[in-house]
């Protein structure tokens, strides 16, 4: 009687990587990667708008926040979104998070050249004999013109 060798059940390849990234991975690159991919899914598209994730330090999440005021929001909301980063994230590579005032990188956008716009003429001047005062008309007439409106 021959005896067979019990066979192991197949593992998730899943589960296999996983194991084999964490190996790969001593300075904990891949958990922030997938912060910064979670992140707009996670707080929503106004939120996003005004925050960027910065780092992911000692399991702390350091996210730049544009203003004091989003600051003190994201500091109230901060047990509903790190619930939910963990959620999303699914390991526990996020403890706490952090809000930091700073620049965000995707604001920085050059400034809009100013584009002219074509003078106007359609108001006729009554015949003013001095030239002064008409060239002050005129003067005027063309800045109105240019105006934004």
């Amino acid at each position: 009687m021959a005896f067979r060798k019990a066979r192991k059940q197949p593992e998730l390849l899943g589960k296999t990587l996983a194991g084999v990234l964490d190996a790969l991975d001593t300075r904990g690159q891949f958990a922030l990667f997938k912060l910064v991919r979670v992140w707009p899914e996670v707080v929503g598209e106004a939120i996003a708008r005004h925050t960027e994730v910065a780092s992911l330090k000692f399991h702390t999440a350091v996210i730049k926040v544009s203003t004091a005021m989003w600051i003190q929001e994201l500091s109230l909301m901060r047990r509903q979104i790190l619930d939910r980063l963990i959620e999303a994230v699914g390991d526990d590579s996020i403890r706490d998070l952090r809000f930091v005032r700073g620049t965000l990188s995707r604001h920085t956008r050059p400034p809009k050249a100013a584009s002219r716009r074509a003078i106007r003429r359609s108001i006729d001047l009554p015949e003013l004999k001095d030239p002064q005062l008409r060239q002050a008309f005129e003067d005027l007439i063309e800045a109105w013109g240019r105006a934004p409106r």
